[in-house]
């Protein structure tokens, strides 16, 4: 049986190795080219809902999922490991297709975690935040600049309602 401090760090680790994955090949996903033939009909919906997260193309499914694989078997080597990062992801997957940016969130906690509002933008610009879990990759290749404006126009807007 891991430790505690094994199971988080590995569980991070395979965070990590699905994010940088889903990262680069969901921006290869919005390509002119393949957009239309496979991830469009994950955007049929643009004010996703958490079983939402789940309705893909099933060559989307098969070329996404397989970054969370790769975590599994580069750093899995006990069942409990599994079961932690599956529980982990659903969570994770299903929190930034709610819908809701519920202030108390544990998940918030993480760092540079991407949360429903970085993945609800995704989905009503259809450009960029193309991350899952964490926003360094939007932000290193800028990718995130729409929606970090965006943020900046709403926080105007809210300043003068107060």
């Amino acid at each position: 049986m891991p430790r505690w401090y094994m199971l988080l760090a590995r569980c991070f680790g395979c965070a990590v190795i699905e994010d940088t994955w889903h990262y680069f090949l969901h921006r290869l996903l919005h390509h002119k080219r393949i957009y239309k033939h496979i991830h469009k009909i994950h955007h049929e919906f643009q004010a996703p809902f958490g079983m939402e997260a789940e309705y893909a193309h099933p060559l989307e499914t098969l070329i996404l999922g397989t970054g969370f694989f790769i975590g599994i078997m580069l750093l899995c080597d006990h069942v409990i490991l599994l079961w932690a990062w599956v529980t982990i992801r659903l969570i994770e997957t299903i929190d930034v297709h709610s819908g809701y940016d519920i202030p108390l969130n544990p998940l918030n906690l993480i760092p540079f975690y991407a949360g429903s509002r970085h993945h609800d933008f995704h989905h009503m610009n259809f450009i960029g935040n193309y991350a899952s879990t964490f926003t360094w990759w939007d932000r290193l290749f800028g990718t995130d600049s729409q929606f970090t404006a965006y943020i900046e126009k709403m926080k105007k807007v809210e300043k003068k309602t107060e």
